[in-house]
Order: structure tokens, then C-alpha cells, then sequence
């Protein structure tokens, strides 16, 4: 039977191939699969292998990267009316150096004034003063008295970059600069029409300047000392009534001298 020895045959050879592979994983241990096995990513395709570094390289040399934008720069700082700001022509006011005129200006606006660095004549006729105001019932507000050099200039740099540099200045560069200055101008209580000297009674020690309140003429007798007839009194002066008002200066006199001095009625009014 030709047929069935060459299948036994062909069986024969096909065993003894397989046999060693058989024999081979018999002698591995086996492996315990995991509780949950992890799914194996699929093989790339031929199409991908293909294509992908294709698709790369097309990115690296014509896509553009996008740029990030620039970071906006910082605001710069508000200029006050000692910094100069950006843009400005007009220089800031100078910086106040002097530590007693510092100390002054810290307080400008508060009730602080410095009488203790008055002439002696001058801080008593202060003194005198206010109490004669008082006797007749008014009321004083004292504002300014001993300036130094340093605070007097100080003033005057306030008030000629206000009215000569800034208080029409229309450029848009300058108006923080303005506002500050304006500012200083008014918290001062500078006058428009009067610009501060270089050289004062103030820093001389020899003036103050003050707000004044009498009360109205007395009914019966329709009479009253007026502001400058107690100012006499007291041995002070307005100077510049007209201009600056609540000026007063020391005349370095005694006030019984003025007083032996003055005519009858003299300061004295009648009530219309």
C-alpha cells in the first residue's frame, strides 16, 4: 500500500520537526496572566511609517511657529511735584533739602507753626495780640509765622512754576506735573497776584500772618477798635493791607510808646 507508507511517512517527518519545539515549551514554566492584562497598542501601519516622518518634516521647515506676543511694558509712575515726568518740558519743583524747612512743609496745612524761632519782641506782640482779640470777642487763626530760607524759596519755586510755567500749559505731557503743582499752590495759600519774596519777615522772624474775626459794633455805642487799631495796640503792623491782608510785622517798638503816640479816636469806627 504505497499511499498509506508515504503518509506515514510524511507524519513521521512532521513529528520529528515539531517534537524539539514541543519539548522546548513544555520546559518553561508557565506564566500567570495579570487580573486585568493591559490592552497593547496596535502596530503603526505601513501607511504610517510612511507618512508620519513625511508629515514632520513638513511641519519643521514650511509651519511657522507662532510668536509669543510681547510683554506690555510697566506704567510708569505718576510724576509728583518733585519728579519730573516723562515727556514734560517743564522742570519739577526743587526738592526741599533743609530738614527744619522739611519739617515745615510736612505740616503745611495742619495747625503747626513755628513761633518758637520768632524774634522774643515779635513772638510776645503775638501773644499780646491775640489776647486783645480775645478780650473784645473775636477770634484768631493763626497760620504762618517763622519760615526758613529753605521753606521761603520754596514758596517762591511753588508759585512762579505755577503762573509762569503751568497754569496754561495745554500740553497733555504736562498735566500730571500741573495738577501737582496746582495742588501745592493751593494747599500753600499762595495769592495770584502777590509772588513771595526772596527775602521775608517770615524768615527774619519778624512776622506772622493770621485770620481775624471781630465781632460786629456794639449796638449802644455803635463804636469798636477796628483789626489795625488792636494790631497797633499790640505793636504790629499790616503792612500791605490791600495785597496781603493777613500779614502782620513786628515794629520793634514798645506798645505803650505807640499807644502814648496815637490820637484820640484813632482805630476807632462808627457803625453806619
Amino acid at each position: 500500500m504505497p499511499n498509506c507508507r508515504e503518509f506515514m511517512r510524511s507524519a513521521g517527518f512532521v513529528l520529528i520537526s515539531v517534537f524539539p519545539s514541543l519539548v522546548a515549551a513544555s520546559a518553561q514554566p508557565a506564566t500567570i496572566a495579570p487580573f486585568a492584562a493591559t490592552a497593547q497598542p496596535a502596530p503603526p501601519s505601513w501607511q504610517d511609517s510612511l507618512w508620519l516622518p513625511l508629515q514632520n518634516w513638513f511641519k519643521v521647515h514650511f509651519e511657522s511657529t507662532p510668536m509669543a506676543a510681547p510683554a506690555a511694558p510697566a506704567p510708569a509712575p505718576a510724576a509728583t511735584a518733585f519728579d519730573a515726568e516723562p515727556g514734560c518740558s517743564v522742570a519739577p519743583l526743587q526738592a526741599i533739602d533743609d530738614a527744619a524747612a522739611q519739617q515745615l512743609e510736612a505740616s503745611t496745612g495742619s495747625d503747626v507753626v513755628d513761633v518758637a524761632d520768632m524774634v522774643p519782641g515779635a513772638a510776645h506782640a503775638l501773644n499780646l495780640f491775640e489776647s486783645k482779640v480775645a478780650s473784645v470777642g473775636g477770634k484768631m487763626i493763626l497760620k504762618s509765622a517763622y519760615r526758613p530760607a529753605a521753606y521761603q524759596k520754596h514758596l517762591q519755586d511753588v508759585w512762579y512754576k505755577w503762573m509762569h510755567e503751568l497754569k496754561n500749559n495745554l500740553d497733555p505731557a504736562c498735566q500730571v506735573l500741573r495738577t501737582q503743582v496746582q495742588e501745592e499752590f493751593a494747599r500753600h495759600r499762595l495769592i495770584e497776584t502777590q509772588h513771595p519774596v526772596a527775602v521775608s519777615d517770615h524768615t527774619r522772624g519778624l512776622a506772622f500772618d493770621a485770620t481775624v474775626d471781630l465781632p460786629a459794633p456794639n449796638k449802644k455805642t455803635g463804636r469798636r477798635l477796628t483789626l489795625d487799631a488792636i494790631a497797633r495796640l499790640a505793636g504790629l503792623l499790616r503792612p500791605a493791607i490791600a495785597a496781603d491782608p493777613v500779614h502782620f510785622k513786628f515794629l520793634g517798638v514798645a506798645p505803650r510808646y505807640l499807644a502814648s503816640r496815637r490820637r484820640h479816636n484813632v482805630g476807632v469806627i462808627r457803625a453806619s
